[in-house]
């Protein structure tokens, strides 16, 4: 009976084992992904800032003629 439920431990500990590496590396793709976003985000926020300054020169060019 003794070698029966420390193979049943040892047998959780593995399925527990492969649970947790699964998981670390869903997450280690989520922060990839995460990461991927934040920097288009970025991107776009830098890209909406030069369009704003463009038409605010261009009204500063209407303005004085």
């Amino acid at each position: 009976p003794l070698l029966e439920i420390v193979l049943t431990f040892g047998i959780i500990q593995f399925l527990v084992l492969i649970e947790a590496a699964v998981v670390i590396a869903l997450l280690i793709k989520q922060m990839k992904h995460s990461k991927e976003q934040s920097e288009l985000l970025n991107k776009l926020s830098n890209t909406l800032l030069e369009v704003k300054k463009l038409e605010i020169e261009e009204l500063d060019k209407m303005k004085r003629k």
